[in-house]
């Protein structure tokens, strides 16, 4: 593919105009992986030998390198002449092979979201490129490019990026898991109806099949004028507990659903990120987020989705209460969907506490005894 390489390269500039002004990614995350001068945290410098042939989960910055898989040749769902009719994964692959994967959502009553995902050296070139190297609004559905899919890894929570486009296409109907939102068609609310319909995402790379489990989604804010900012997108590896108890956190505050998907540390991550206004893009920057964790290994893909229901309470931010007044009221969420949550912070508290004591004893000590 050194043509559209070369084409890509040539596009850059431009499309790094055009994510300061408007972007799906967020203008400061944009602009965070345009110059990718920011990591998320302490890269880890050990990894442990697997002797599987499963794929490596990347937590680490070094990874086992085991025999690659072939591309799989299973025939994608879905007509696709666009693209110029390509059958299996490998025919895309060998359209694109900036090709990493395809997603497929079902969208009850209306044209799934269900195209491939590529992966670029940068963030920026597939915001204004199609999968065929095109330049178009729509740009393409992507990958974070901080952590590279290859034949042998994946990253622990895959980012993935698409615009919000008004004809429906790319990660536009990601929003029907809103619980603001209404069915053009039926009228019919949506949020819990679509979760109830989808509660799950398939995920394929090119070398393998995946199953996600939605477990949240949420509205968010990007800039810290309009209050606080929740850099999900940050988050591309999770090393330690701490990091995943907290990060899951900050998610379930802020979702408007609750689910019966339980999670625990060392599940795999599926983030899908979109524009999203409704409070007007003149105002404030915006995103809707989905985020689901990868059926683990002899677990069955069924959801209970008789349990979902819409978080009465969500958190969001002051540009939000301002407009649509209201305040948050605490974490109303089951945190025993998360094992280990409420025994690390407990455990974390009696820690501090001991110290505290500790501290506090030392100092009356030496206040007496002068």
């Amino acid at each position: 593919m050194k043509t559209r390489k070369t084409k890509r390269f040539a596009a850059v500039l431009a499309a790094v105009c055009v994510l300061l002004a408007s972007s799906c990614g967020g203008n400061e995350q944009a602009t965070e992986a345009a110059t990718g001068e920011v990591t998320t945290v302490p890269p880890e410098t050990t990894t442990t030998e697997r002797t599987t042939m499963a794929p490596i989960v990347t937590t680490t910055t070094a990874v086992t390198t085991l025999p690659p898989l072939p591309a799989m040749t299973g025939e994608v769902p879905g007509d696709h002449a666009e693209y110029g009719d390509p059958k299996t994964y490998e025919d895309f692959y060998n359209v694109n092979n900036d090709m990493v994967g395809w997603i497929n959502i079902e969208i009850p009553g209306e044209v799934d979201i269900n195209e491939p995902v590529v992966q670029g050296e940068n963030n920026t070139y597939y915001l204004t490129h199609d999968f065929n190297g095109n330049e178009v609004k729509e740009g393409a559905i992507f990958a974070d490019f901080k952590y590279k899919f290859t034949t042998r890894t994946r990253p622990a929570n895959i980012i993935l990026y698409g615009h919000n486009m008004a004809s429906g296409r790319s990660f536009a109907k990601l929003t029907r898991y809103c619980v603001w939102n209404t069915s053009k068609i039926t009228g019919q609310r949506l949020g819990i109806s679509q979760y109830i319909a989808s509660p799950t995402i398939k995920f394929d790379t090119v070398w393998e099949q995946g199953t996600y489990k939605i477990f949240a989604a949420m509205f968010v804010n990007t800039q810290t004028k309009n209050g606080s900012v929740f850099k999900y997108y940050k988050q591309r590896k999770i090393p330690n507990e701490k990091q995943f108890y907290d990060y899951i956190g900050n998610i379930m505050d802020r979702s408007m659903i609750c689910t019966d998907v339980d999670l625990e540390y060392g599940d795999e991550l599926l983030t899908l990120s979109t524009c999203y206004y409704p409070l007007g893009k003149e105002n404030a920057d915006t995103r809707f987020v989905v985020f689901a964790r990868r059926v683990r290994e002899g677990e069955s893909e069924e959801v209970d989705t008789s349990k979902a229901y819409e978080n009465p309470d969500p958190l969001y931010f002051d540009y939000y209460y301002q407009v649509r007044g209201g305040s948050w009221g605490g974490r109303n969420w089951d945190t025993s969907k998360v094992k280990g949550f409420d025994e690390f912070y407990k455990a974390q508290e009696a820690a501090q506490a001991t110290a505290s004591a500790e501290t506090n004893s030392g100092s009356g000590s030496d206040a007496w005894s002068s």
